[in-house]
């Protein structure tokens, strides 16, 4: 009895299931929150950015206020 595929074609059908396999057990096991913590994290790092620049000006111009006063 003939097998009805050729080794060739038996090594990419089992490649393509362990792929697959293992792209379903990664989003089993990937929590999405975890993705949507990094992108907060990274807005937050950036508002800080624009806000850094915004503070020191209220800085200086609260020095400049105790130092008229």
């Amino acid at each position: 009895m003939e097998l009805p595929f050729t080794n060739l074609e038996i090594a990419f059908i089992l490649l393509a299931f362990v792929i697959f396999s293992l792209f379903t057990v990664a989003s089993i096991y990937t929590n999405p929150d975890e993705r949507n913590e990094e992108e907060e994290y990274q807005i937050k790092k950036e508002k800080k950015k624009i806000k850094k620049p915004g503070k020191k000006k209220n800085s200086s111009e609260e020095e400049n206020k105790i130092e008229a006063i």
